[in-house]
């Protein structure tokens, strides 16, 4: 799901949940202006950083500090160089197409807001430089530092640059790769505060997954106003590269060694499932491709596409988790095959008709998610119960619209907010959605 501009998920964002999980709790010093000069401290903490990662450093790292007005303005620039306007007014209308944020949210301008609060430093592959808020002591902050050099290895072994201009569209499995390397960097940054006690990753009895949830729940919500005031899904977004990434590459490390998640940046996880469950990725279990019928047809004149995406499971766990408690939207999810979302909205009325079409593992998990979501539309519109029920499927009414949920076997479809004035096409809509829904990959389930 598209809850963040893909350049700025790579190369800005990959502090913002370090200051969240705790690991800085240092008061803002401001840098003496010779610092600006190169970070005290960080060509130490590069040999450290590689020592780690069991990576050689190639070429030394230029670093710097930073203004928060100089922070704020690389934020823009690099969200505005990523997505065009229309492209940013999509994403928000999806957003409150699924009921995950206000009608008036303004998706710009509190993105914007969150990463210039959470940046605390940044390492960009273009430039192949390393900036560190010029409010923080390098000495209290070397976890951090740790983090962002560690970013600059990747770059050097494994070019990050390459990530830059994701293809639209593919929202789940980029969000995957960030997860890889932001769980890279944070893997790395907990063994070095783990140092000093004589431990590791590799041989801590949990999960460092667990863990970073755990400490982001305890940081206190003073010093992260903006970050606590997002909608659960953009908070849950932003987090999932670093708690959920981290997990991911602790396994990696205890299975196969570093040698093992630096094979990973060459076969790269394909879907945020393998994330969550490490065994998929091993076993090579890539998600199914698919494509719903198009509807402009049918829907009439002054329809158009809008925004498409690949929700994944840990998108539908987020649809899922406002409405059904977030096990439940756990269990329901982790059956996920492969699903695609296409938001349509009428340029002359702002009316918006969403449909998705997904597969599961098996007729269970299809149930299972079916009945979740089915429970998800009821209390989300409250109309308390469904205007048609049946095992495999529910339609909806509410003041304005209708809501189809539908599965067949192994696959679930759900055309989600039809105007009232096209009541009387939802039996045709959902006909050519099935009928003309097709896989475009293939599936090695």
């Amino acid at each position: 799901m598209p809850f963040m501009s893909k350049r700025i998920t790579v190369l800005l964002l990959t502090c913002s949940a370090l200051v969240a999980l705790g690991f800085s709790q240092a008061p803002a010093v401001k840098l003496a202006p010779s610092a600006r000069e190169g970070v005290p401290g960080a060509d130490a903490l590069l040999e450290e950083a590689a020592g780690l990662r069991a990576l050689r450093v190639i070429r030394p790292v230029k670093s710097g500090t930073k203004s928060r007005p100089e922070i704020e303005a690389i934020i823009i620039k690099d969200f505005d160089e990523s997505s065009t306007a229309d492209e940013i007014e999509a994403q928000r209308k999806l957003l409150v197409a699924f009921g995950l944020v206000a009608a008036d949210f303004r998706y710009r301008d509190f993105i914007i807001s969150l990463l210039t609060e959470q940046v605390a430093g940044f390492y960009q592959s273009k430039t192949k430089e390393f900036f560190l808020a010029d409010w923080n002591d390098p000495e209290t902050v070397k976890p951090i530092i740790v983090h962002e050099l560690t970013h600059a290895l990747q770059d050097q072994h494994f070019d990050l640059g390459r990530f830059e201009k994701w293809p639209r569209g593919d929202g789940d499995r980029e969000l995957a790769i960030h997860a890889l390397i932001e769980g890279d960097a944070t893997a790395v940054m907990f063994n070095y505060v783990l140092k000093p006690s004589g431990l590791d990753i590799a041989r801590l009895p949990g999960s460092i997954s667990t863990l970073a949830q755990t400490m982001t729940a305890e940081t206190g919500a003073e010093r992260e106003k903006v970050l606590a005031s997002a909608p659960p899904a953009i908070r849950e977004s932003l987090l999932f590269p670093y708690s959920f990434g981290a997990g991911f590459v602790q396994e990696l490390v205890r299975r196969r060694k570093w040698e093992g998640v630096s094979r990973a940046y060459t076969d790269l996880p394909q879907s945020t499932e393998q994330i969550l469950h490490i065994d998929k990725y091993l076993a090579r279990e890539t998600p199914t491709k698919l494509e719903p019928g198009n509807l402009i047809g049918i829907l009439g004149p002054g329809w158009r596409r809008i925004a498409e995406d690949v929700n994944g499971e840990f998108g539908y766990s987020l649809l899922l988790s406002g409405y059904v408690s977030k096990l439940e939207a756990q269990r329901a999810s982790a059956g996920w095959g492969g699903d695609r979302c296409v938001l349509y909205e009428n340029r002359r009325t702002g009316e918006v008709l969403l449909a998705h079409l997904s597969e599961w593992d098996s007729g269970t998990d299809a149930g299972e998610f079916f009945e979740a979501y089915a429970r998800r539309i009821s209390q989300r519109y409250g109309s308390g119960k469904a205007a048609s029920e049946g095992s495999t499927r529910r339609r909806f009414e509410d003041s304005g619209f209708q809501t189809l949920i539908e599965r067949r076997a192994q696959r679930v479809l759900v055309l989600e907010g039809l105007p009232i004035a096209l009541n009387g096409r939802l039996n045709r809509l959902a006909r050519r959605l099935w009928n003309e829904g097709k896989t475009v990959g293939n599936s090695v389930r």
